[in-house]
């Protein structure tokens, strides 16, 4: 999503997880650390696109280079899973999942979120 859809949905979302009595833990790997929970001035940082800031979005294969690398990184739908499960975090919010395209069977493009879900989820 653009900037400021991106953090207005992420604010959203947290607040209605906090109205139900649900701790929100948004996903993010800052200063060569993964975080499980952020704070709004952490969240803020990751949504606004006119930073110069490198910013890249982490799937599950590249967390350790994102971390190497001390980028901004939002997890994808496979980077979140990755992350929640290793930490105990059975249930996620998301805005999509991707999936495979017509021809993939020829091509092999199928999202990175399908494969984690194979593995991730039992």
């Amino acid at each position: 999503m653009p900037h400021p859809a991106n953090l207005n949905t992420a604010l959203s979302l947290e607040s209605i997880l906090r109205s139900s009595a649900v701790t929100p833990a948004t996903i993010a790997l800052l200063e060569g650390k993964v975080h499980v929970g952020v704070t709004q001035t952490q969240l803020e940082r990751l949504a606004d696109t006119s930073s110069t800031e490198k910013k890249v979005k982490v799937s599950r294969r590249d967390i350790a280079p994102a971390l190497a690398s001390k980028v901004i990184g939002g997890t994808t739908v496979a980077g979140t899973m990755y992350v929640g499960e290793t930490v105990g975090i059975p249930l996620f919010v998301t805005g999509g999942i991707g999936g495979a395209h017509r021809g993939s069977e020829n091509s092999m493009d199928v999202s990175a979120d399908l494969i984690e879900l194979g593995r991730t989820v039992s």
